[in-house]
């Protein structure tokens, strides 16, 4: 017969997987630590909240490890949220919850400025949803995807492999050489995520994933943000008796 926890394992997707949306556990010590709550952003309202307990906890052992599990509502919106605290079993009720989850997940921030063009913007809020869900490979695959679709909308060749078309952005003055080094780490740490030959992307992990995409933000802040607000300042003043 299955145990609660394995059916949730089951029924909630992602359950287990990375939670991004900087949720603590709040234990009640005068409790004796049998009941917890949470505080964090609300993956239903985006809000920063404090979730307060409204059932009794379930406990359930697995392993050497001790699992809690509660219902708890948003202060702010007054959403249900599901939390989930563990800690090492047999310890007499004394020791404080670490959080192992909240559920529902929330949704990944793929937000990205308006100035970056749509058709490169499409690709850089993929990378950003891959991310969330640990697809390294395809996080990286998705920046070079990006990066491409940026250097082909300055005028790069579409007959040059990326290489090329980076450094003929940067032979041509269009982006500057710390760009040019950031285009190409995007790139190498991408490469051809498509192809079945060995390409390296088979020990890419989160640090990885992470460092490309804030490769990939600058470069796509530098070539389109910081030109929108300085276009927009320009204008402002011309307009200023």
């Amino acid at each position: 017969m299955q145990s609660f926890i394995e059916m949730l394992a089951e029924n909630l997707p992602g359950f287990g997987s990375w939670y991004n949306l900087g949720v603590e556990i709040v234990n009640f010590a005068p409790q004796g630590y049998n009941q917890i709550a949470a505080s964090g952003e609300c993956p239903h309202c985006a809000h920063r909240s404090f979730f307060k307990p409204v059932t009794s906890p379930y406990f359930e052992n697995s392993g050497a490890s001790q699992i809690s599990c509660i219902g708890a509502q948003c202060e702010a919106c007054k959403s249900f949220v599901l939390v989930l605290g563990t800690r090492a079993a047999n310890t007499g009720g004394q020791q404080p919850w670490n959080l192992k989850a909240v559920y529902p997940l929330g949704r990944p921030n793929d937000s990205v400025d308006a100035s970056v063009p749509d058709a490169i913007a499409v690709d850089f809020k993929e990378a950003l949803r891959c991310r969330w869900v640990d697809a390294y490979k395809a996080t990286v695959t998705m920046c070079r995807r990006a990066i491409q679709a940026s250097c082909l909308a300055q005028g790069a060749s579409k007959r040059k492999k990326l290489t090329a078309q980076i450094d003929q952005l940067a032979s041509k003055g269009l982006i500057t050489t710390p760009l040019k080094d950031f285009a190409h780490e995007v790139r190498l740490e991408g490469n051809d995520g498509a192809h079945p030959e060995p390409d390296g992307l088979d020990r890419v992990g989160p640090k990885d994933a992470d460092d490309i995409i804030q490769f990939t933000r600058e470069y796509l802040h530098h070539v389109y943000v910081m030109p929108a607000l300085l276009a927009a300042r320009k204008t402002a003043a011309a307009a200023t008796p």
